[in-house]
């Protein structure tokens, strides 16, 4: 699923994890759909006062 710059990313234990992108990411909000259904490797932190975490880095795997 992908919003703007907030999109879930499902981990391969089956759980679900919503991240932001941070602005500092070399991957532009436009670029995450195509992205959807695909394996990627994401790094990321947790976001104090969020339920989820700020992803620095999306790469695709596949």
């Amino acid at each position: 699923m992908v919003q703007e710059s907030r999109f879930r990313l499902l981990r391969d234990d089956g759980r679900g994890l919503t991240l932001v992108l941070a602005p500092s990411a070399a991957i532009e909000p436009q670029d995450l759909p195509p992205l959807t259904h695909r394996r990627v490797l994401v790094d990321w932190r947790d976001a104090p006062g969020l339920t989820g975490g700020t992803a620095h880095r999306v790469e695709l795997l596949d």
